[in-house]
């Protein structure tokens, strides 16, 4: 009679064999599994620091001049500007000595969207010129009147005026709401509609911001610094560099130096 089975050392072979397989398929699965999530921690880290960067820019970009200013340091920075909503040309202005309430303006589009109460600039010269209300190089809109023929219009000022001098180019500047930028801890974030500041606010004092990215690391930057800021000189516009150096807990990090320059001019 053929008897049939395993005999034990067969069996304790088997077993071996099977518990090796099961480590590399389980060492496999594993392996797998990370690269997985390392890719997709390091895709959403590019993600969101290209859209930061991005937005950051384009925003900038129409940053009235001279209204850049820079406060912080370390892990508490922040860059506020102010955008313009309008600009063109004024063909008369309250120029002192001379006072008084409206400037009449080369007509161009988007006067209709003028609502009032934008503050007006004309030459602004430092930051004090856009956000201080004492200086005299702002005043505040109550409206805008395109004539009939369409040639020019009149912007009404909310009180008689008198700007003290005439911007080389005549140009003219709405402006918008200011707009900050600040990183806190390991996180940047958006503040806007907090109004003008003759001090530059802090985000405390900024309302509710929008959150823009994380995983920001300052202590990487070799200067500490995330926004530094260049004035314009005869040979250039105006720069603003941003250094900003993104980090995870399972990625290498993405660190940024960017640059934006700035055309508008006074």
């Amino acid at each position: 009679m053929v008897s049939r089975g395993f005999t034990l050392i067969e069996l304790i072979t088997s077993i071996v064999l099977l518990s090796i397989l099961a480590i590399s398929v389980t060492s496999f699965i594993g392996f797998a599994a990370r690269m997985y999530v390392d890719v997709s921690e390091r895709e959403q880290l590019l993600g969101q620091s290209r859209f930061a960067i991005e937005r950051l820019s384009r925003e900038l970009r129409s940053a009235a001049p001279n209204s850049v200013r820079i406060a912080g340091s370390g892990p508490f920075q922040c860059l506020e500007f102010t955008p313009f909503v309008l600009s063109g040309l004024y063909l008369q202005a309250p120029i002192g000595p001379d006072t008084a309430a409206e400037l009449e303006l080369a007509s161009a589009s988007g006067f209709a969207a003028v609502a009032g109460n934008e503050r007006v600039v004309i030459y602004p010269r430092n930051t004090a010129d856009i956000y201080d209300a004492a200086q005299p190089y702002n005043a505040v809109l109550s409206g805008i009147t395109p004539d009939a023929s369409g040639s020019v219009a009149l912007a009404n000022l909310a009180a008689s005026h008198s700007f003290p001098q005439h911007s080389p180019e005549r140009r003219f500047y709405l402006l918008g709401s200011p707009i900050s930028y600040c990183v806190q801890g390991n996180q940047l974030w958006r503040y806007s509609g907090y109004g003008f500041a003759a001090s530059q606010p802090e985000p405390a004092t900024m309302g509710t911001g929008v959150l823009m990215a994380e995983g920001i690391r300052t202590a990487a930057i070799p200067s500490g610094l995330t926004f530094r800021y260049d004035a314009p000189v005869l040979n250039r516009n105006a720069v603003v560099n941003i250094v900003l150096n993104f980090g995870g807990a399972l990625t290498e990090d993405l660190f940024f130096n960017h640059e934006v320059h700035l055309p508008n001019v006074p």
